[in-house]
């Protein structure tokens, strides 16, 4: 699941209950340092243009992974 988390508040939310011991990837240009959720979740601050990307199934092997939004923007109105 992909989640575009503006704060530390949503990142938590999207943390939901993922494993304290899952690896974290960040891309190097993003300025996050954490390897596993644990360290993830201790974050005081969170930038609005980072995206957040868990994995569907809860597997030990499984990876987040942590990135730059996209600026792509909505084609068709939002109904």
């Amino acid at each position: 699941m992909r989640c575009k988390a503006k704060n530390v508040a949503a990142l938590q939310l999207a943390l939901g209950g993922l494993p304290d011991s899952m690896q974290v990837e960040a891309d190097q240009d993003v300025g996050v340092s954490a390897k596993t959720v644990g360290e993830l979740r201790q974050v005081t601050s969170w930038s609005e243009n980072l995206v957040i990307t868990t994995p569907p199934i809860l597997d030990p092997e499984s990876t987040v992974k942590v990135g730059r939004a996209s600026s792509g923007k909505r084609v068709t109105p939002k109904p």
